[in-house]
């Protein structure tokens, strides 16, 4: 069915650049056209983040990224002369395919004129942001796109291995794109890049998750995250195997003799039981018990010199004579 504008429409109309049809349509998600055509239509007054924010309905840290977006590729001006922007990118020649991987900590800004001629070029990237838009399940904005196409090209990960970390960022609620690039540069760290490696990457960081959440009920702490150091330490326990029973022990232990919360100290006490064979709490108690009685039997213990005894001994028998 061919569709085309009610005439009763053409009351009133505004104009929006021919270059965003052209050029942008395929790159730009919904939320940045939304704002394109909000500021098109208000084109007689500066509009402001909150505004646009509260007349679209959108989140003003995603108007901020469109407006990035747009001024990126040029499209819109923040003071700064753009005439030639667009023209000198339409024109330039495309980036080749990556040759060489680059350091990870080394952020590659990609332009959204960059991301699309990635798209067009290589059925791989396309075929991943297909994936991870289902994923997703909506059109990825300008900085998911980077992210992903820095993870591909510039950190080495394989689109099989992308796919399933971003399947397991969904499954954990955590697809911010800052969290995602600091588990795949983990992930590139550790040589992780086949399935079977991420799949037990993924096992291991699921089962630490679990984890962390039985050390915050146990120490009270469920409303806040914990911190990088704190995380470190719970690790620790969990691959040396502490049951709930001895951390939740060593917790007493450490709130008795600190009065506060001391992930250090835990550790410290939570190793010198391993170190004695302590597995429970019946464990420590009896040992504990067992090192204070000995020690009260080795104060009270005395010694005495045998042959002074003797001496003394003699002595009082030649009084008796």
């Amino acid at each position: 069915m061919d569709y085309e504008f009610n005439p009763l429409q053409w009351t009133r109309i505004f104009a929006v650049p021919a270059s965003v049809a052209e050029n942008n349509l395929k790159i730009a998600s919904g939320e940045q056209l939304k704002v394109l055509l909000y500021i098109s239509y208000n084109n007689d007054h500066q509009c402001k983040t909150e505004e646009i924010s509260q007349k679209l309905g959108i989140a003003e840290e995603i108007v901020e990224e469109a407006l990035i977006f747009w001024e990126n590729i040029g499209v819109l001006s923040n003071g700064k002369n753009f005439s030639m922007q667009f023209a000198e990118k339409k024109e330039s020649k495309p980036d080749p395919e990556p040759k060489k991987k680059v350091k990870t900590t080394e952020k590659h800004e990609l332009s959204p004129v960059q991301i699309a001629d990635r798209i067009e070029k290589s059925k791989e990237i396309k075929f991943l942001f297909e994936r991870a838009e289902n994923i997703y399940s909506r059109m990825l904005n300008h900085t998911e796109q980077r992210s992903i196409v820095w993870i591909h090209d510039y950190m080495g990960l394989s689109s099989d291995v992308i796919i399933m970390l971003l399947q397991h960022c969904r499954e954990m609620d955590k697809l911010s794109a800052g969290y995602i690039e600091a588990v795949a540069k983990a992930w590139c760290e550790k040589g992780i890049n086949d399935a079977k490696s991420a799949e037990e990457e993924i096992n291991r960081m699921s089962r630490m998750e679990v984890f962390f959440r039985k050390i915050k009920r146990i120490f009270g702490i469920e409303s806040r995250k914990l911190n990088t150091r704190e995380r470190g330490y719970a690790e620790k326990w969990c691959d040396e195997g502490f049951s709930d029973e001895l951390i939740e022990y060593a917790f007493d232990k450490n709130i008795d003799y600190k009065k506060e919360l001391s992930f250090a100290y835990i550790d410290k006490i939570l190793f010198n039981w391993k170190e004695k064979g302590y597995t429970s709490k019946e464990n420590v108690d009896a040992g504990e018990s067992n090192a204070k009685s000995e020690a009260t039997q080795k104060k009270s213990k005395k010694t005495y010199d045998f042959d002074a005894l003797t001496q003394i001994a003699l002595d009082l028998g030649g009084n008796d004579e």
